[in-house]
């Protein structure tokens, strides 16, 4: 086996005419022959794994909550009455049951994407705790107590900040992104699902990083594989 030359170029692309002057007659004809991907294929793999990456990495932030709320405990927190807890007992994030009398003259109907249609609500003695519930055209969300995943409007991000100005608008409701709203009948086992997406996202980020260092790291000649003479 003949050993390479230490002292070789490292940067030479097979087709440099320095690279024809230092390839030894050991070295493989085919290997030589191969040109270097041009320059404009090579940047625009580039930017669409590094897109790839960026795109995963903020779906994987986008449900940090939400993966956060899948590890809270399985039993909800006991608040009462709502119109007697302090809003500094409240902790967004949490899985909670509360009661509560529903003000149904100022309840909101909304469509969350495109999917299913929801009701919020003030609850009366307060001003600080709205409930959310899925709408089914009636008046099926009155009760006296609610339990769910209890957020700040604001927590929940693009999705809500039209209904918050809404609800501002049109019910003149007293409501800011610092006001809590009850997700009722959503638990933590809800959103095991985001963890599945998360470690998935991590797991293509991780390797699109590092097929991009893999790809676009330079190959030196020491490191080309010589035949056997």
């Amino acid at each position: 086996m003949r050993q390479p030359d230490p002292t070789a170029p490292a940067d030479l692309t097979p087709d440099s005419p320095e690279a024809d002057a230092e390839a030894e007659p050991g070295l493989d004809p085919e290997l030589v022959a191969l040109a270097a991907p041009p320059q404009a294929q090579r940047m625009t793999a580039l930017t669409v794994m590094a897109a790839a990456v960026v795109a995963m990495m903020a779906l994987l932030i986008s449900l940090r909550g939400d993966m956060a709320y899948a590890l809270a405990a399985r039993t909800a927190s006991e608040l009462g009455d709502i119109s007697h807890v302090a809003v500094t007992n409240l902790t967004s994030n949490s899985y909670v049951s509360l009661g509560g009398v529903p003000t149904i003259a100022r309840a909101v109907r909304f469509r969350r994407g495109l999917g299913a249609s929801y009701v919020v609500f003030p609850l009366a003695g307060q001003r600080t705790v709205f409930v959310q519930m899925p709408d089914d055209g009636g008046e099926g969300f009155v009760r006296s107590e609610y339990s769910g995943r209890l957020v700040t409007f604001g927590s929940l991000g693009r999705r809500y900040a039209e209904l918050v100005q809404v609800m501002r608008r049109d019910a003149e409701l007293p409501v800011t992104e610092e006001s809590f709203v009850l997700l009722a009948g959503e638990q933590p086992g809800d959103y095991t699902w985001t963890w599945l997406v998360g470690l998935a996202c991590l797991l293509f980020a991780g390797l699109d990083v590092f097929f991009i260092i893999r790809w676009f790291k330079p190959l030196k000649w020491s490191q080309v594989a010589r035949t056997r003479v």
